[in-house]
């Protein structure tokens, strides 16, 4: 069985490598991007491993609904956050169906709720909105010039989804 863990620098090149594999060319997030992301937030980025592998991860940041950082920008940090934006997952192809993307989600909730936050949001690609429509998320069509502007960077199927958190 896998456990969630928290991310550390150490895992950076095997996220970088899992990213690579999971996703098309125009989503390449650099290393350096990524790292900054890590250390802005080490918190609230996981990775799920089974043995000595590395099977998934998540990163995600507190943030306020409707807003979105382009593709390839780092991490805003906002003061009055009511939301844990979910950046970036991915799960290695011989680990699907193994529960580990709900494993990761679940986890992020639960941080989430423990910071008091209100919402979970993300932007969805690569044809993955039925898979967060599952997990409770609404499609949010009601956002600023600049969150509708920052969404095309992730290309022109991505989608903005959001969900209220339950109380713990």
């Amino acid at each position: 069985m896998f456990h969630i863990r928290l991310m550390q620098i150490a895992d950076l090149n095997a996220v970088v490598r899992l990213q690579d594999h999971c996703y098309a060319d125009e989503f390449y997030e650099s290393p350096q991007v990524v790292a900054k992301r890590l250390m802005l937030y080490p918190q609230s980025c996981w990775l799920a491993c089974y043995q000595d592998k590395i099977w998934g991860y998540l990163f995600s940041y507190p943030s306020r609904l409707g807003q979105i950082n382009p593709l390839g920008a780092e991490f805003g940090q906002y003061e009055q956050a009511n939301c844990l934006y979910l950046h970036d997952m991915a799960v290695s192809p011989d680990a699907r169906g193994q529960g580990v993307a709900t494993a990761l989600l679940q986890q992020a909730l639960s941080y989430a709720g423990t910071l008091g936050l209100s919402y979970a949001a993300l932007v969805a690609v690569q044809n993955s909105a039925a898979f967060w429509q599952q997990q409770q998320f609404d499609v949010v069509d009601a956002l600023s010039e600049a969150a509708n502007m920052a969404l095309t960077s992730y290309g022109a199927d991505a989608i903005y989804l959001a969900r209220p958190l339950n109380p713990l």
